[in-house]
């Protein structure tokens, strides 16, 4: 190889190379880390971490309050993501002709991406609370109102409601500027074949933006194993832990009980149970695309 094609190559090279420190900066040796103290008893505060092997593991394992992070995290992936996906496509067709109404629709829906977490808490905690707007609505009409925050299982739908509201949003915008980008002939083709609204919309739009709904699914999915702020800030993994997350007990473990080691134990477990899942729904889309381009 002459003096050229080594500059050429160093050249090219060295654009990758902020990237390759960030990425071994910031998540290799992390990761590393979290490897050497998920075998390793202690915490923080010495500087000296005790050897115990596969102890944290089995720990994990065995501990009845990751049994029940690890049910509730199941529970709100699996009712939040079809809902919100469901949800997000019915406003995107709402919003997908331009009309007067149309910019309007699409500032209230993107309020919620613009406030953090911790407003977003605090306004649905005060809207679900007792004597918040809720329950005065519920007086109104002569019900009794609901203790939402204070009920086990009322608790986990006022979390997928902030997460609804929080997160959700994001994907209206997504189908709906992948439906705004479809070819007008299929759409016309559709119509003059004598197809309603409905049958337009599932026979056709749906199929065209068959890559947008497998993108938000997938990141619908990871967002969802990443459940902790609306779980902090609006009920604390309570009422008797009925709204616990992995991420939430990681949290407790690793910096309330002082246990880093069993907290980056079921972090790596965490982790791989995730890799599973998001292994699985890609096959099985890459089974169902590959079925549809057959046919």
């Amino acid at each position: 190889m002459n003096k050229k094609k080594i500059k050429e190559y160093a050249i090219s090279y060295s654009f990758l190379l902020p990237f390759a420190i960030f990425f071994v900066t910031f998540t290799l040796i992390p990761i590393g880390y979290v490897v050497y103290l998920s075998f390793h008893d202690g915490n923080f505060l010495q500087t000296h971490f005790d050897w115990v092997g596969l102890k944290n593991f089995k720990d994990v394992f065995a501990s009845p309050d990751f049994q029940g992070a690890f049910k509730n995290t199941f529970i709100y992936m699996l009712i939040e993501v079809p809902v919100s996906q469901i949800l997000a496509i019915l406003f995107a067709l709402l919003i997908k002709k331009k009309t007067r109404f149309t910019h309007f629709c699409e500032i209230v829906y993107f309020l919620p991406m613009l406030i953090s977490m911790v407003v977003a808490s605090v306004l649905i905690s005060y809207i679900l609370s007792n004597n918040g707007p809720l329950s005065m609505l519920f007086k109104a009409v002569g019900l009794k109102p609901i203790s939402w925050l204070n009920g086990q299982f009322s608790a986990k739908i006022a979390v997928m409601i902030l997460e609804l509201w929080k997160g959700g949003t994001f994907f209206i915008f997504v189908y709906s500027s992948a439906m705004r980008s479809l070819p007008l002939d299929c759409m016309e083709s559709a119509r003059i074949d004598g197809a309603n609204a409905l049958q337009e919309t599932v026979y056709v739009v749906l199929p065209l933006i068959r890559n947008a709904i497998i993108l938000c699914v997938t990141m619908n999915t990871i967002w969802q194993f990443q459940i902790f702020e609306s779980v902090y800030m609006l009920t604390n993994g309570g009422p008797l832990g009925a709204t616990q997350t992995v991420i939430y007990e990681i949290y407790q473990y690793s910096f309330k009980y002082y246990r880093v080691g069993f907290g980056a134990a079921a972090s790596l477990i965490f982790l791989f149970v995730i890799l599973i899942i998001y292994g699985i729904e890609n096959l099985l889309l890459r089974e169902r695309e590959g079925k549809r381009r057959r046919k």
